[in-house]
């Protein structure tokens, strides 16, 4: 009886060669796709971020005159009426109006979370979630008079724990557009992903800014936006079609939203500082700074990314 050998079988080399090739060729075409389908989903993550924290100022406002949250109507001056500091009464303490202690603040209200302020795509060092906030430090007593953790930081050059630009708490922009508004609501952007230095792609600082490399490219600027009138919008342009402000002249000019301009339209009773314009600016205001006019913490220098 013949024992018939069983032949082995395999790929040659030539097979390996072809398949290899195969697979390298749908990697090509389907790693851009998984690319451009991963920038978007971080797109939509921020976008949602954005939303919820606009929806927690938003929250805030019905009980509180209209206006979003305003550190220095929560942790007033002293009463004197009464004597002393009592929630609710007395001056505003227009120094408390740095975006640390207002973001700090609505942490403590509950109006969001610590991780909803970092940017799903956050590129600094120096930004990170403040894991250990301490909600158990509040004391609306005279003595203790604490209502926020003040270790809660938004220094982008040493320690932050805030992705985002926000509009100056202080002068006209606080009094017309930080709150429920019939001041051009839909222009007027509140909060988003923050930009380069005065909107500038000129400048040598921004060559590599942190900025561009949250939704755009390492050369240019992409981001989230939320406006007074509650809608989002994602841009690519330093200069929404609807943001305007008034020259000296009184005629409208487009809005860079990352830049103070000093050229407005004149009004007295906000005087000549920075934070006191019409324009918008979304930035960073660092707790511990007060300008000339003591209109809010910080306003004496933006920073940037």
């Amino acid at each position: 009886m013949k024992h018939i050998k069983q032949q082995k079988t395999g790929f040659t080399l030539i097979e390996l060669l072809v398949v290899m090739s195969i697979i390298a060729l749908l990697l090509s075409i389907l790693m851009p796709a998984l690319g451009r389908a991963k920038a978007e989903a971080m797109l939509t993550k921020d976008s949602s971020q954005v939303k919820s924290i606009y929806g927690g100022f938003s929250f805030w406002a019905p009980s509180h005159n209209g206006k979003y949250p305003i550190p220095g109507l929560q942790a007033r001056l002293v009463d004197d009426s009464i004597g002393e500091r009592v929630k609710g009464r007395g001056p505003e303490d227009l120094e408390r109006n740095d975006h640390a202690s207002m973001l700090s603040m609505c942490i403590m209200e509950s109006l969001f979370t610590p991780e909803a302020l970092i940017a799903p795509t956050e590129q600094s060092p120096y930004i990170a979630v403040m894991t250990e906030y301490d909600y158990d430090i509040y004391d609306a007593s005279d003595s203790g008079w604490t209502f926020w953790d003040d270790l809660f930081a938004n220094d982008l050059e040493g320690n932050c724990n805030n992705s985002y630009g926000v509009i100056p708490i202080t002068g006209k922009r606080k009094d017309q557009n930080w709150g429920v508004s019939s001041h051009n609501p839909t222009g007027f952007a509140l909060i988003g992903n923050r930009g380069p230095e005065d909107g500038d792609y000129e400048l040598t600082s921004n060559a590599y800014s942190n900025s561009y490399l949250l939704h755009g490219n390492d050369k240019d600027w992409k981001g989230v936006l939320a406006f007074g009138d509650g809608h989002i919008s994602i841009l690519d342009t330093m200069y929404p079609m609807s943001s305007t402000y008034l020259n000296p002249s009184g005629n409208s000019v487009a809005d860079n939203i990352f830049e103070e301009a000093p050229e407005q339209f004149p009004d007295a009773a906000y005087g000549d500082g920075l934070g006191q314009g019409a324009d918008i600016v979304l930035t960073h205001v660092k707790k511990d700074e007060v300008n000339d006019n003591l209109k809010a913490g910080g306003c004496d220098s933006f920073l940037y990314d």
